[in-house]
């Protein structure tokens, strides 16, 4: 099986076209989508239809659970508080109805996927540094965790009690390892590339890509600030911050 695995789209229809013409040339099997479809830039409604498209499994993440009211807004900052607010007015019954049908974790044959953390999945703890992975690794029970949230794309390796850290874009999937991989962000990353990030698995060949790609990222911005929504949120996706 080949899995298109992707996340943290907010909003950006820009990257997330592009994300899915890439994922059109790359034979994908089944799609599965890690959390935040919603937040941040200006084309909610366009975002949710193409993936509801794709008829994906669908993980949750915190901006989605915020903006059905399940998740605390104050959790937020004012930008992202603001961004939350505006799509919540936004979006039609039908597609806030869908949103709560996304899942918290979702398992399959050796891995499972989680938006933040393996520990207390509603509460949406990041997976950033060692000591983080240490934590998840010990509540693991399968061979790779796929993760979003920090929209940074890494990985952490544990063999036989040695932690390792990468940024590599191709993983081999070793036998006596287990992996915690971030496919990071399409719609806003934020470890200083602004290049959107996808994911495939091949769960046959025991290999996972992480592939960064180009995007018009002017035009996404260009929308958020017509949108009167926070200049900042505009100027980010330049900087990849």
């Amino acid at each position: 099986m080949r899995y298109g695995i992707f996340s943290d789209v907010h909003n950006n229809l820009e990257a997330f076209e592009t994300a899915l013409k890439f994922y059109k040339k790359e034979r994908i099997d089944k799609f599965i989508f890690n959390g935040d479809i919603i937040g941040y830039c200006a084309n909610p409604k366009e975002c949710i239809s193409l993936l509801e498209s794709l008829k994906p499994v669908c993980v949750v993440g915190n901006h989605d659970w915020a903006v059905i009211g399940r998740f605390d807004l104050n959790y937020f900052n004012n930008y992202a508080k603001e961004a939350l607010l505006w799509t919540r007015n936004v979006l039609s019954g039908q597609e806030l109805d869908y949103l709560k049908t996304f899942v918290l974790t979702y398992r399959e044959g050796d891995f499972v996927c989680v938006h933040g953390s393996l520990e207390s999945p509603a509460e949406f703890n990041y997976i950033i540094h060692a000591e983080d992975a240490r934590r998840n690794f010990a509540q693991l029970d399968k061979k790779i965790l796929f993760i979003g949230h920090s929209h940074r794309t890494e990985s952490f390796c544990l063999k036989e009690d040695k932690l390792s850290y990468s940024k590599e874009e191709m993983i081999k999937i070793k036998p006596k390892c287990k992996y915690i991989i971030n496919e990071g962000s399409i719609g806003q990353p934020r470890d200083r590339d602004p290049r959107l990030s996808v994911c495939i698995y091949d769960s046959d060949d025991k290999v996972v890509k992480l592939k960064r790609l180009e995007y018009n990222i002017k035009k996404a911005a260009d929308k958020i600030l017509n949108k009167g929504l926070p200049n900042i949120l505009a100027t980010r996706l330049f900087q990849g911050q």
